[in-house]
């Protein structure tokens, strides 16, 4: 309660700000969920909203809240593992574009970052904005040396309202993931981590503008693919100047081939290019749209706005690729080897992973495989199955999903796996030849020679944890009251038996010096011999029990 008064009392404009619009939208609910309603019990819902689905109000409420809400509710439309696909489709046709402001709001910002006026800079400088979006706005512009530049400029004061908005999200994460299991799988604390990493990220133009510079170097020596070049020495966190691209986005290949382009062409050196990236550098466009492709004057391809780049470790590189021959093979062992190392459930159920990934397997049927249908199957799998995969994973899933789409937009028969089918072979062999063995071997080698540095340390630790009895071993158990309990039976029954065998030993010899019988049969030792028929079989009886 403290912390939520500390922060209400900090941002609590912009928190009214943001429940209204979700109340006035018809979104009680996630208010009452977000815990609150006490900041606007009094408000009703609009009735102009009613006739809107919910997924549909939950995006415009999103628009209406400006930046971080509209890149939350992208990243949250990647998420088919965890919503389902009315949510998904809905937050997927989020627009991040926005009123421009005109150019007197921006005239300062842009001198003083410029450190002289555009007139001072640029052969010319178009005031009037080609697009505007949430955070940040394009103008057109000349250099002086004759080449066409887009200039992109960043909103003023946008970071202080994402910086507020931020904060509020980590505080609603971190509430939800404590008071709801449910809500937990959703993994609300990463998933606004990683919002706040993205937004970071596109708040400075110096980020996107190197990995521009980045692709651009890859693709330098290419006739195909064009990567505007950026122009550093007017590049700061809030102003980028690069290369202008003319050219068309791809709608579809009848408008394609209306302006000339053969779209086949196009969509094989698009496919190329993204697989060289994915694989080769380890690098990709993670919002490949048709906006961020361009068809240029000779069937070339063009790629714009880098903001959202995502990197492939090495291992998770070689994990898609196992993934897609997988597919590619139908191999179910292979999709659940997959699912095992993406999982991070505490406990992984392999009978219900093997169901998961044969259920995956009859979807895509004998059909042609369109890599697209598959991954879109796969994390609509692992939401029916209530498996949540890695946020980066999921990016890459999408960008891999929408670049595939793109492609098929350009040629409609396009078959990515018909480029992809080749790289995966050599990386496969590269992986499993004598240098990548030698390689592979190099790297356990580093790996078993840095544990053992460490060992000693950490057997000198262990051990001296022992000497003062400091060593604490947390051990779970399941059905362990039933075992204390029974071994408390054993241990009584076993008592009780040593006790009465005691007795017997102790008074046996006396007894039998008292001779008695009974019809001429001694009596004691008949008691004895009985008693032992007794003891024998209820022993047995209590065996067969347990």
């Amino acid at each position: 309660m403290l912390k939520m008064i500390m922060v209400t009392a900090r941002d609590r404009v912009r928190l009214q700000e943001i429940t209204g619009v979700f109340i006035r939208y018809g979104l009680q609910d996630i208010v009452k969920l977000l815990g609150l309603s006490s900041l606007h019990n009094k408000i009703r819902g609009s009735n102009a909203h009613d006739a809107l689905p919910m997924p549909q109000r939950l995006c415009a409420a999103l628009e209406e809240l400006g930046p971080t809400f509209v890149k939350l509710g992208q990243i949250l439309s990647t998420r088919s593992d965890l919503l389902e696909p009315a949510w998904t489709e809905a937050l997927s046709q989020l627009n991040s574009s926005a009123n421009p402001l005109p150019w007197s709001q921006l005239e300062a910002q842009v001198v003083a970052t410029l450190g002289a006026a555009p007139a001072d800079v640029f052969a010319s400088f178009d005031e009037t904005p080609l697009a505007s979006g949430s955070m940040a706005q394009i103008h057109r512009a000349r250099l002086k040396n004759g080449n066409e530049v887009i200039v992109k400029i960043q909103r003023p004061g946008i970071e202080n309202v994402i910086k507020a908005d931020l904060r509020l999200l980590r505080y609603l994460a971190g509430s939800l993931e404590q008071q709801s299991e449910t809500l937990a799988r959703f993994q609300p604390v990463m998933l606004v981590r990683y919002l706040e990493n993205a937004l970071n990220q596109e708040l400075d133009f110096c980020h996107e503008a190197a990995n521009g510079e980045r692709i651009y170097q890859i693709f330098a020596d290419s006739d195909d693919i064009v990567i505007p070049k950026i122009y550093w020495e007017w590049c700061n966190p809030t102003l980028m100047v690069q290369a202008f691209l003319p050219g068309i986005s791809p709608v579809d290949g009848s408008q394609l081939a209306a302006a000339g382009f053969d779209g086949p062409l196009l969509a094989r050196k698009g496919a190329t290019a993204f697989i060289k990236m994915l694989f080769e550098h380890r690098i990709y466009h993670a919002d490949p749209h048709p906006g961020n492709i361009m068809a240029l004057e000779g069937n070339r391809v063009g790629f714009i706005d880098f903001g959202m780049v995502g990197n492939l470790s090495e291992e998770r590189r070689d994990e898609l690729l196992s993934l897609i021959y997988a597919i590619g093979e139908r191999d179910a062992g292979g999709i659940v080897d997959a699912l095992i190392a993406w999982g991070n459930q505490d406990s992984l159920n392999l009978t219900g992973l093997e169901l998961a990934a044969n259920y995956f397997l009859q979807k895509q049927g004998n059909l042609r495989l369109q890599l697209g249908k598959a991954l879109t199957d796969m994390l609509t799998t692992a939401r029916e199955f209530h498996l949540t995969l890695p946020p980066d994973l999921v990016l890459l899933f999408k960008a891999l999903i929408t670049a595939d789409g793109v492609l098929l937009r350009m040629d409609p028969k396009f078959d990515i796996l018909s480029i992809l089918r080749p790289v995966i072979k050599k990386e496969m062999r590269k992986r499993y030849t004598r240098i990548g063995s030698r390689k592979r071997l190099l790297k356990l080698g580093n790996q078993l020679m840095d544990g053992g540095d460490a060992l000693p340390q950490t057997l000198r630790l262990v051990t001296q944890r022992l000497r003062h009895g400091k060593l604490h071993a947390d051990i779970n158990i399941e059905n362990i009251s039933q075992l204390g309990k029974s071994l408390e039976r054993a241990a009584s029954t076993l008592a009780l038996a040593i006790v009465i065998a005691a007795l017997m030993m102790v008074m046996t010899p006396w007894l039998f010096g008292l001779n008695w019988t009974l019809f001429g049969i001694p009596f004691f030792p008949a008691l004895v011999f009985l008693c032992a028929i007794v003891g024998s079989a209820w022993l047995v009886v209590r065996l067969l029990r347990r």
